[in-house]
């Protein structure tokens, strides 16, 4: 294992004995999320935090500051709206609802591994698992079966989505920047790495990491969160 993922390893020792907190009782009018609390690193920047917030109906992601700028998923309607309050705008992504079919010559594999010396986290093992395309690996993530499922459907219907938007735009994508890895990541399988749990440690060979920090499930949350600004000015980008 590298020392990316025996960082993240590390963080999952912690969650194992800590495990997701009790939710509180609340009332019937309150929304009830999974909670997700991330540590996030690409090539050449410092770690910054990312909140994910999954509700039945929406996905909020923020950089755990309840008034800063966040990025709202409307599950149903397949729509992001992101926010940025400095600028008072919302920038409204509507892309079409069925993504493009996977090409014939593009062959997407993976190889699962188990980790026995990995701790189990809420009573749930941890899988390894390289993400490969055409042969070359991709993506690696240590993801755990059976753990929040409900957050991770909300991250699938999230990553689907942005699949959905990255297809539409592909013409203004270089060729040299289309790699089998590229297209199966943000085009034609953009929630595959989804698919084998919730992952608890992301990396691929381009210096970016993504380590789970904390987790808590069905949790009462400020409806607020879910709540769009009236008086910011729309910008719509995507299909009617």
């Amino acid at each position: 294992m590298n020392g990316n993922a025996a960082c993240g390893w590390t963080l999952v020792v912690m969650l194992a004995l800590t495990g997701p907190a009790a939710a509180p009782a609340q009332e019937a009018s309150t929304p009830v999320a999974d909670r997700l609390w991330y540590e996030e690193q690409e090539a050449g920047t410092d770690p910054y935090p990312v909140r994910i917030t999954v509700s039945s109906a929406y996905l909020r992601i923020d950089d755990d500051d309840d008034q800063g700028d966040f990025v709202l998923l409307d599950r149903a309607a397949g729509t992001v709206y992101s926010v940025s309050h400095d600028e008072r705008t919302i920038l409204e992504i509507r892309p079409r609802q069925s993504g493009p079919g996977l090409p014939d010559d593009l062959v997407l594999d993976a190889a699962v591994t188990s980790d026995q010396d990995a701790p189990a986290i809420a009573g749930h093992a941890a899988v390894l698992v390289d993400l490969t395309a055409n042969g070359a690996s991709c993506y690696h993530v240590a993801a755990v079966p059976g753990l929040l499922e409900a957050a991770v459907a909300g991250m699938a219907d999230y990553a689907r989505v942005l699949g959905r938007r990255q297809a539409e735009s592909l013409q203004t994508v270089p060729q040299e920047i289309q790699t089998p890895c590229f297209l199966a990541r943000y085009v034609y399988a953009p929630d595959r790495y989804l698919r084998y749990g919730l992952p608890i440690q992301e990396w691929d060979g381009a210096g970016y990491r993504r380590a789970l920090v904390d987790f808590r499930g069905g949790v009462a949350v400020d409806a607020g969160l879910f709540t769009l600004p009236a008086d910011y000015r729309r910008v719509s980008y995507g299909a009617d």
